[in-house]
């Protein structure tokens, strides 16, 4: 059972973006100062991220967007499935990164006919709105795409730049999933 770790069940904003900032400085550095390092701490922290660390797992998300010159190939599905595993996982700062990409997910899934009934079955506020739905329709298209950090944590690094055919799978996913996150959130 080497597959399975403890996962916290949230992390909020500010402990995220502490964590976030704190890795992102010291792998900026490796790369500034000690580039044949960065590889190294690099694949530390792609071992954590697979061991379920939140912080780990943004982190990636991070680098993988646009890549590092000479040193980490630029891959936009990684990018996307690190954030989306971390914001299903509770990481409130990687479902605040996504916002550009489920915001129109937010409005569907809040303009139903019987929201209340959401509201009241998943304890919704003004205050945990983005929280709570970002995190459920995070947690469908973790299942929908298979997505497994333990998996994704040993994958060899390739070259995967952003194409408009990309984001729109992307898209037509979360169409298929916003259904799901309703059913979901009813029961």
């Amino acid at each position: 059972m080497d597959r399975i770790y403890k996962r916290p069940a949230y992390l909020d904003y500010e402990e995220a973006l502490e964590g976030f900032t704190d890795l992102r400085k010291t792998l900026n550095e490796y790369i500034e100062n000690e580039p044949e390092k960065f590889t190294e701490k690099f694949a530390e922290t792609k071992k954590k991220a697979g061991e379920g660390d939140l912080v780990a797992m943004d982190v990636l998300a991070y680098y993988y967007k646009t890549g590092v010159p000479d040193l980490l190939p630029e891959n936009y599905e990684k990018y996307l499935k690190w954030e989306i595993v971390a914001a299903a996982r509770g990481n409130e700062l990687a479902i605040e990164k996504l916002q550009f990409l489920l915001g129109y997910a937010y409005t569907e899934i809040m303009d139903i006919e019987d929201y209340e009934t959401i509201e009241y079955k998943n304890d919704i506020d003004d205050y945990n709105v983005i929280y709570v739905i970002g995190k459920n329709i995070c947690k469908m298209l973790v299942r929908e795409m298979s997505i497994f950090p333990t998996d994704m944590a040993v994958e060899e690094d390739d070259y995967k730049p952003y194409t408009q055919e990309q984001f729109v799978l992307f898209r037509e996913t979360i169409d298929k999933v916003i259904p799901k996150t309703i059913d979901f959130m009813k029961s």
